[in-house]
């Protein structure tokens, strides 16, 4: 049957697979594809963040040579709403509306930058000049671009129809909130608003549309969700199922979740090359990119905790009014992030009670879109200011602080309904104060402060979800939760790997290779990783929620396992082994060979069996059936797989200036069973300087008007690798008991606990003074006003 044995390439290091075609110059991104007689695609786009669309005047840039043509909201006139019972969330709220609108500006504009006509012409430069020449006649409104203040009763409504500006609202309350309160110690009460911040992919969207009665319609598309994106296109084009293909090529430059929603401009390149009987290509400029997604965080948290005098936690309160902007994003409509961010509010800590109230908020902003710590940033900032603003009122130091309530005893359910299997947070947090020798480092602070010289260590913590089980995603999403993976021997004995998640840098094609190479006796070079193409790849809700390591390495494990007893049996004719042999399939696969494990003499090589099973059936087993290949569905047996990180770092900080530096940050990991330790290594380099831009540089502006002032990278300043450390990763992993491989997610949650840690490092740095951080971006010129503001205050 194949015994039972340890991964053999599970656990290492080796390079990336996908590195040497990359470095070299060769990797295939959407800019690469070109077709025959392929058009491209531009949008003129709103500069008003409301108004009513008057008049649009085409005629110039339709005489104009080598426009093919112009299309405007009006040309959606009478057709559905894009969102439909299948792409907006299905959340318990007491209130979810729905807005409406279509894959172009009909009647008027929302945010500035909203797609109002979409032009097709030969070439690029002939797209430019035609969009100018496009004359749109707008009447401009007061736009409300605050979330508090659209909940004033004489805002501006960004939908009339609806008569405010709430669109989904849910209260949750779990154990005896009011009596926590009433005997408490200490309640902090803080009001942290979180800046708009979020991520920006190196490769920006782009699509390519062909359309022909034979194949129906072939979208190429820079996509986490292939198949989630090709329902709900041939929902909303009113195609069957097998005339719509979609597509991921076979490189993608990031993506951190802004690529996972169904996106208008998809539609109306899709339609586009319909009704032109030619191929369609847009790729989106940055100042599009900026303007139009990666946005997220923008939160307010009125949080209140209860403590006792040691520095427990009673119970938690807190009132969420999150700025979702247009919400006009299908699949997440702005509100699914916040959602799950306000279940995750106690993060890692034991909170006996909790109550959350979430308030979603229209404004005329664009719509939020999913980025790594997908609706939890905002929450464990505001979370970890409060315990920081406790522990010095109690006297108390912060990581004393996390000692006392950090989730201790597995599995823990938290109050707001979230479900932790496994870990070993306490141990964790031991080896971050290890890692930047806590103890000590406070001595030398404290002498540092007599001198003058600001030094300051910061502790943050953070859970992060490995996936999310059908039994969620499909209330949620109405989309399933289960990774697929189908495993095929080719007749060469190599072995293909089709997933059916779309990887955009994360390595799958290394992980996947180990992992299954590992399972049937073979090296990483003799498996191959195909995925992105909804024709032929195993049907997936796609690359979302830390799944891959999880989830979807799982499923192909699982399909690997799942041929080694066929493989055994064919070994075992192949060999002449007797019918009574006792252990007559019991077989080793290692080193390219099926090995008999009562007499490793008698071995045959993989690659054999592959002949016989593929190209030589007349050999097999009486009665067996030919192929070698096998689809598994992986579905974990715990609603809340999850894993820890602990982030620690020191500063020093210049009161004069307001800078600051890093100068050791360390990160304790747990990412179950590590496939790859140096990638899961990357994912967390990754989300540490995503989350140190987030926290000190990065935050998306609008003038009073409404237009963003943050439309390049010149603007929104992205940390280059100049302004990050150095990062030292420690594994401290708990192995999942529920994935074969006890392996767990690595790349959500990251951001979030590299934020709250150099923030709590900063304000610990500015004890003296007396400084309290309580709202983001912490630039330099901030960290100045406050250390005048507080020696003002003394």
């Amino acid at each position: 049957m194949g015994a039972e044995m340890k991964n053999p390439w599970v656990g290492k290091s080796i390079k990336r697979k996908e590195d040497e075609r990359l470095l070299k110059g060769q990797g295939q991104y959407m800019v690469d594809l070109i077709v025959p007689r392929m058009s491209h695609l531009g949008f003129v786009r709103s500069p008003h963040a409301s108004a009513t669309i008057k008049a649009i005047d085409a005629s110039k840039a339709l005489a104009l040579p080598g426009v093919d043509t112009v299309m405007t909201g009006e040309d959606f006139r009478g057709w559905k709403s894009v969102l439909s019972d299948n792409s907006i969330p299905n959340l318990p709220g007491d209130i979810t509306k729905r807005p409406e609108y279509w894959p172009l500006a009909l009647d008027d504009v929302k945010y500035a930058g909203d797609a109002v006509a979409a032009v097709v012409a030969r070439d690029k430069y002939t797209i430019e000049d035609a969009m100018d020449l496009i004359d749109i006649e707008y009447d401009v409104h007061i736009p409300v671009l605050d979330a508090e203040e659209a909940l004033k009763p004489d805002a501006p409504l960004v939908f009339p129809e609806w008569g405010d500006n709430i669109i989904y609202h849910q209260s949750m309350k779990s154990g005896d909130v009011d009596g926590a309160f009433a005997a408490a110690d200490l309640v902090v009460r803080e009001r942290v608003p979180v800046h708009r911040t979020g991520g920006q992919p190196m490769e920006m969207r782009g699509c390519l549309a062909k359309y022909d009665a034979a194949d129906g319609l072939v979208l190429w598309l820079t996509t986490q969700r292939p198949h989630i994106i090709r329902n709900l296109l041939a929902e909303y084009l009113d195609l069957p199922l097998d005339k719509v293909r979609v597509i991921q090529p076979k490189d993608m430059g990031g993506a951190f979740g802004t690529k996972a929603p169904f996106y208008r401009e998809d539609i109306v390149a899709s339609r586009l090359a319909m009704e032109l009987g030619r191929p369609v290509k847009w790729i989106e400029n940055r100042v599009e990119s900026l303007t139009n997604m990666g946005q997220e965080r923008d939160q307010v948290h009125y949080m209140e905790v209860a403590f006792k005098r040691d520095g427990s936690i009673l119970a938690m309160r807190d009132k969420i009014i999150s700025n979702i902007g247009d919400a006009r994003t299908a699949i997440y409509v702005g509100f699914a992030m916040p959602f799950v961010g306000s279940m995750y509010m106690t993060n890692g800590n034991e909170v006996p009670a909790a109550e959350v109230d979430l308030t979603c908020v229209v404004t005329n902003k664009a719509c939020i879109t999913p980025v790594r710590a997908f609706g939890s940033y905002a929450g464990r900032i505001a979370f970890d200011r409060v315990l920081n603003i406790a522990a010095r009122k109690l006297e108390l130091d912060q990581l004393e602080m996390r000692r006392k309530h950090c989730i201790k005893t597995f599995p823990y359910d938290t109050p707001l309904g979230v479900h932790v299997d496994s870990g070993d947070f306490m141990g964790s947090l031991e080896l971050a104060a290890e890692q930047v020798d806590y103890d000590r480092f406070r001595e030398r602070q404290i002498i540092a402060w007599g001198k003058g010289q600001y030094l300051g260590v910061g502790i943050g913590m953070g859970i992060e979800l490995s996936g999310m089980r059908s039994e969620v995603l499909v209330r949620m999403e109405h989309m399933p939760g289960f990774g697929s993976a189908t495993v095929r021997f080719d007749a060469h004995g190599k072995v293909q790997v089709s997933e059916g998640d779309s990887p955009h840098g994360q390595g799958h094609e290394t992980t996947f290779a180990q992992a299954v190479a590992g399972e049937l006796g073979l090296t990483p070079d003799d498996v191959y990783v195909t995925y992105g193409d909804t024709m032929s790849t195993p049907f997936s809700c796609g690359t979302l929620g830390s799944r891959g390591a999880s989830y979807t390495i799982s499923a192909a494990v699982m399909a690997a396992r799942a041929l080694r007893p066929k493989m055994s049996a064919i070994a075992a004719h192949m060999l002449e082994l007797p019918e009574e042999t006792p252990q007559r399939e019991d077989f080793l696969f290692l080193d390219g060979e099926a090995i008999w494990i009562p007499d490793d003499s008698k071995r045959v090589s993989i690659k054999k069996i592959a002949h016989v099973a593929l190209q030589a059936p007349i050999h097999l087993p009486p009665g067996m059936e030919a192929g070698l290949d096998h689809t598994s569905y992986y579905e974990a047996p715990s609603t809340g797989m999850h894993s820890c990180s602990v982030h620690a770092c020191t500063v020093e900080v210049f009161p004069e200036t307001g800078r600051f530096q890093i100068m050791k940050y360390a990160v304790i990991d747990d990412s179950g069973v590590p496939i790859n330790p140096m990638l899961v290594r990357g994912q967390i380099n990754g989300g540490v300087g995503m989350g140190i831009g987030n926290a000190t540089m990065e935050e998306y502006l609008y003038d009073a008007q409404g237009r963003q002032l943050t439309s390049t990278l010149r603007d929104y300043c992205i940390p280059s690798a100049l302004d990050l450390p150095y990062v030292d990763v420690v594994h401290h992993n708990s192995p999942s008991p529920h994935t074969p491989l006890g392996s767990k997610g690595k790349g959500e949650g990251v951001p979030g606990t590299s934020s709250s840690c150099l923030v709590n490092a900063i304000e610990n740095a500015l004890l003296p003074f007396g400084v309290e951080v309580t709202s983001l971006p912490l630039r330099p010129e901030k960290i100045w006003r406050l250390v005048q503001a507080a020696k003002a205050a003394t």
